[in-house]
């Protein structure tokens, strides 16, 4: 079964709930932030909507940092399709950051090593959600 996230942005408030529950689930160090929320026209011009986006990897089927990982780094779970990034094996050249349209793995400044969002899978083997998801408290995040 392949697991994914959902969004909803008419429901996203902007709240960074759901940014803040991923720090918090991996332990990620300040500017490497597995999940993103990008406000638009955040000077709320009258005239123009204000919306919010909600973004992590999205375990993409034709993973392109896959693709494009030179050391053969990354892996498909097997039970929830995650794409996951193997730490031992990565050499950091930033090659998957290039590739991935989402702008999904980072490069961890202290360790020189890429991270990613890893769909929460101890998580999701455990029956609960992401943590993400779990957190976000309009549900926008499913």
């Amino acid at each position: 079964m392949k697991y994914s996230f959902v969004f909803d942005a008419n429901k996203c408030v902007g709240c960074q709930a759901c940014a803040l529950a991923c720090t918090i689930e991996n332990g990620t160090e300040p500017g490497c932030n597995w999940r993103t929320v990008s406000t638009y026209n955040p000077q709320k011009h009258p005239n123009l909507p204000l919306f919010h986006i909600s973004l992590a990897c999205n375990h993409c089927h034709n993973a392109p940092c896959m693709k494009n990982c030179p050391a053969l780094a990354y892996s498909r779970h097997s039970k929830t399709g995650a794409v996951l990034i193997n730490p031992s094996a990565c050499i950091g050249c930033t090659y998957c950051t290039w590739a991935c349209p989402y702008d999904a793995p980072k490069l961890n400044p202290g360790s020189r090593i890429i991270e990613k969002c890893t769909l929460c899978t101890p998580r999701i083997e455990n029956g609960n959600q992401p943590a993400c998801v779990s957190l976000c408290p309009t549900g926008a995040l499913g």
